[in-house]
């Protein structure tokens, strides 16, 4: 079960946290229903959004809970998190190594992220800190590429060459496996709406695309710059938001 993809991208690929910040989408209103609803955010003690990077989901929560943690490795991530100015507490620490106590945490949220984790140490590590009562939530967006021009845009990022996941992992296998019960997934869609300044920032917020040298990054936005070439000004990316929730197993990890 345990994730064996390197992670050196996502140290060194979201170094520029301010970039994220700027181009990366927000979530949909309603997946963000959906999960404060089926987590109980707002009947937990406390929530933790492990993998918080800059804040975009963490600051979908502050509305539902008074006590948020966020927890984010990436040191350039937390110095965006911070400028954000959120109100919540940011802490660092990995899904493997939470610095929380046993049992101490109701609700946890990873967004756009569980995929870098090494699975079976992250899911013992949330059975730690949840115990059987708790709730973990799970959310991505990934581009709509059942439209054309998205898939060109993907096949221009070498998405298929070198992707850091498999959007079409079955994330409930891997949580069924962790012991984590009631799996429910569901997707929602999504869109941002980006001008072409944007829409590089976007590109080059991809963890492999951020580490390439210039003048492959500069191939990338010269390709990607002709799929949108006839676009108006501003235009809009879909998204489909896929959303995983599940129980805590029974017996908690000691």
């Amino acid at each position: 079960m345990t994730n064996q993809r390197d992670r050196t991208n996502a140290v060194s690929g979201f170094a520029d946290g301010a970039r994220y910040q700027s181009a990366r989408p927000g979530y949909p209103v309603a997946a963000v229903a959906h999960m404060v609803e089926a987590l109980d955010i707002a009947g937990a003690r406390r929530v933790a959004d492990v993998a918080a990077g800059t804040g975009l989901f963490t600051r979908e929560l502050t509305a539902f809970t008074r006590d948020l943690v966020a927890v984010e490795p990436s040191p350039g991530m937390r110095l965006e998190f911070e400028r954000q100015d959120l109100g919540v507490t940011i802490v660092e620490g990995t899904a493997e190594s939470l610095p929380f106590e046993h049992q101490s945490i109701d609700v946890i949220t990873v967004a756009q992220a569980f995929h870098w984790f090494d699975y079976e140490k992250a899911l013992a590590e949330f059975t730690r800190v949840l115990g059987p009562r708790g709730h973990l939530g799970l959310i991505w967006n990934e581009r709509d590429e059942s439209v054309e021009w998205v898939a060109q845009l993907t096949r221009a990022m070498l998405w298929d060459l070198k992707r850091p996941f498999d959007a079409a992992t079955d994330y409930a296998a891997v949580l069924a496996q962790g012991g984590f019960r009631g799996i429910e997934r569901r997707d929602f869609r999504h869109t941002q709406l980006v001008d072409r300044a944007t829409l590089d920032r976007r590109v080059l917020s991809t963890s492999y695309i951020a580490v390439m040298e210039p003048e492959g990054q500069r191939k990338i936005l010269d390709e990607v710059a002709e799929i949108v070439r006839d676009f108006d000004e501003f235009f809009e990316v879909p998204y489909i938001t896929t959303t995983y929730c599940a129980r805590a197993p029974l017996e908690a990890v000691r």
